[in-house]
């Protein structure tokens, strides 16, 4: 491992929300989890745990609260023989080549160190250390990783571009492209599109892309979840710009809020359940109705521990996705793991199934 992280402060490593902030960015630049550490911000060993470390590591990224920033800056200086001076109004070592946002990079001999000065108030600060591959990601849709594995480790190959295929769920994966040396990304790309135009986008995620899309053509969504309580509609309100394409989500948890709110039937729910096919429909067909958004998304299910039956075990969730032309397509799949692992799994699906539906709107 070339590359780890050191969290400095109790209040810091304790937090979940900052901690899942800097673990979100951190696994964004290195696409895995490095060696982790903690330390006391009042520790005399700190000094010399901070020389090993950066004896040790390539990419060192270092995270402390504001308060104890110019400390470490000194303990950096001291270590790296360099000294402080004043950019921007703080105090840093000379050898920053890069400092943004309460975040610096610092070169020292072949590694780099970044620091980071966190305030629970503010945005978590950038890491700075520069990508040594080119790199891009992008997604398919309506295909297994196996499969899109067989057809583009070939051209990969051919212009030197390692893959790293990841499944959101099935039918919808990730994949990271990154040029080794004397690697082709932009011919591997165009490749690639040739191969699935109406498959792939470049987005970080499938939620990304919606919104983007949908937004890019005036055109509206809506969803009425059961079994993931809110989370589809969650998703897509963290992207910027959603409020140009998400009118409002109906979260129908009971069977009451189903019938009053979106119409479902009774007969339906009676004869059919409410995980069932004939539900979502109806679901889709009310929000459709109440919202008058151009496209809609509905799921219901049975998240767990509790609530399966033979016929219908736990992870068996019914997802839909409809249009105001008056198509629509409900799908079931089966769903494994933990209660959140299931309705993360089912959004995910929800947003697989809209862009395989609909290719026209989104690719």
């Amino acid at each position: 491992m070339e590359h780890a992280l050191l969290i400095i402060g109790d209040s810091i490593w304790t937090n979940q929300v900052v901690m899942k902030s800097i673990r979100r960015e951190y696994l964004t630049l290195f696409k895995e989890e490095g060696d982790t550490f903690f330390m006391d911000s009042s520790s005399s060993e700190l000094p010399f745990f901070l020389e090993d470390l950066i004896g040790k590591y390539k990419n060192l990224t270092i995270v402390t609260l504001e308060k104890n920033s110019p400390t470490i800056s000194k303990i950096l200086s001291t270590l790296t023989e360099d000294t402080l001076v004043l950019k921007d109004q703080v105090l840093l070592p000379s050898k920053v080549v890069k400092n943004s946002s309460s975040s610096y990079l610092l070169k020292h001999k072949d590694s780099y160190i970044n620091m980071l000065s966190v305030d629970f108030e503010k945005e978590t600060p950038p890491i700075l250390i520069p990508q040594e591959h080119e790199r891009f990601i992008f997604n398919l849709v309506g295909i297994d990783r196996e499969s899109a594995q067989i057809l583009l480790e070939p051209i990969a190959k051919t212009f030197e571009i390692s893959l790293l295929i990841t499944p959101w769920v099935e039918g919808l994966i990730r994949i990271e492209a990154v040029a080794q040396k004397y690697g082709h990304l932009e011919q591997f790309l165009k490749s690639a599109y040739s191969l699935f135009a109406d498959k792939l986008f470049l987005s970080s995620s499938p939620q990304t892309h919606i919104i983007k899309q949908l937004a890019e053509k005036n055109l509206t969504l809506s969803a009425a979840e059961s079994c993931t309580g809110g989370l589809v509609s969650s998703m897509l309100t963290r992207i910027p710009g959603a409020s140009n394409v998400l009118l409002g989500s109906i979260v129908s948890y009971s069977n009451e809020v189903k019938k009053r709110w979106l119409g479902v039937g009774n007969d339906t729910l009676k004869n059919f359940g409410a995980v069932s096919s004939e539900c979502v429909e109806e679901m889709l067909e009310g929000i459709l109705k109440i919202s008058k958004s151009n496209l809609a998304i509905a799921v219901s299910g049975v998240a767990g521990p509790d609530g399966g039956t033979v016929s219908k075990p736990v992870g068996t969730v019914f997802i839909g996705v409809a249009r105001d032309d008056g198509s629509k397509v409900v799908e079931r799949v089966l769903l494994m793991g933990s209660r959140e692992d299931i309705q993360n799994k089912s959004a995910l699906h929800c947003f697989r199934l809209l862009l395989q539906t609909y290719p026209k709107l989104f690719f």
